[in-house]
């Protein structure tokens, strides 16, 4: 039998491990081995050199100038950076040759980078008229960088957008279907591949063009399909600007990140808006490819600073999110 002796093999170290170190040691084998494992990169991420040249060698959606689609919806992408420059190519250049939505902008706002994204934005957006730059001296935070982009927008609606993600075509369309649909909506979000809560759903591409043939199969079998979900990650979510604004932003009393997102989705609910995730628009993402670069004890302290935070702002405790139990 395939991989019998390799399973014995694992038996036969277990019981060695408990006999020595008992069952407390047993216990820490595992639970390293899990770890190491668990925090392995994604596939994709391993190869995000090849996500890069795929982009780097797709032609670019060609598009008219900006003021002639006044009867269209103004669309603002806002995108935080810091590091991770090999992440924010792939992002944009996906924005680039995936966009074909005409009435839109970027705003990119560079959190004090140090590894070379500044100069690299600077360059392209001397190529690109749509993409405008806001360079800030140092890190201001998740919340204050995305709150500084949105007064910048010129858009009827905001897309916030982590610089850890790659688009799809038609995804802009695809949000605006929902929101103009129905005027309830509040938030919208994709599904994805990498997220913690219902918003995941299950994906085994290795390539950008196996990724982009997922992304097309869902805009056609769940065309208009979405869900109502407890809140949506703003790894990418579309907002009116108005009654983002209304809403006073996102809290920065949250600081680097994590746990302004829950907070918004509760803003919006006490306003009677719904938050929406959208099944006919996938977007990939790097998952925690910007907190992967904190080490475990500071990401721990910073989860448990901003839960406390949250928890009481709100009176309640806060409780995990769960995945979605997706039949085969």
């Amino acid at each position: 039998m395939t991989g019998w002796p390799d399973l014995r093999a694992r038996v036969s170290k277990a019981f060695r491990v408990a006999r020595e170190q008992g069952l407390g040691g047993l216990l820490r084998v595992l639970y390293s081995r899990f770890r190491s494992r668990s925090h392995q990169p994604m596939p994709s991420l391993r190869r995000a050199e090849e996500w890069l040249s795929y982009y780097e060698h797709r032609k670019e959606v060609s598009q008219p100038r900006q003021g002639g689609e006044t009867s269209l919806p103004r669309v603002s992408v806002l995108i935080l950076t810091y590091n991770n420059l090999l992440l924010t190519q792939i992002c944009l250049r996906s924005i680039f040759c995936n966009t074909s939505y005409p009435g839109y902008e970027v705003i990119v706002v560079d959190n004090g980078s140090t590894d070379g994204t500044p100069a690299w934005l600077q360059a392209l957006a001397a190529t690109h008229p749509r993409l405008r730059l806001i360079l800030n001296a140092s890190n201001r935070g998740f919340s204050a960088g995305n709150n500084q982009a949105a007064h910048e927008a010129h858009g009827d609606y905001l897309i916030f957008l982590n610089n850890d993600t790659v688009v799809t075509s038609g995804w802009i369309e695809g949000f605006l279907a929902h929101m103009e649909a129905d005027p309830s909506i509040g938030l919208i979000g994709p599904v994805t591949n990498g997220t913690g809560n219902e918003a995941r759903i299950p994906a085994s591409y290795q390539t950008p063009a196996e990724m982009e043939a997922l992304a097309r199969q869902l805009a056609r079998t769940m065309r208009m399909r979405s869900f109502d979900i407890r809140m949506l990650a703003f790894f990418c979510v579309m907002v009116r600007a108005g009654e983002f604004q209304r809403l006073g932003g996102l809290d920065e009393r949250f600081g680097v990140g994590m746990f302004e997102d829950e907070d918004i989705a509760l803003r919006y609910k006490q306003q009677g808006l719904r938050v929406v995730c959208a099944e006919d628009v996938f977007i990939h993402h790097f998952w925690r490819a910007s907190f992967g670069n904190l080490n475990q004890d500071r990401y721990r302290r910073l989860f448990a600073e901003n839960r406390g935070k949250f928890e009481a702002k709100w009176g309640q405790e806060w409780e995990p999110y769960r995945h979605r139990r997706i039949a085969p």
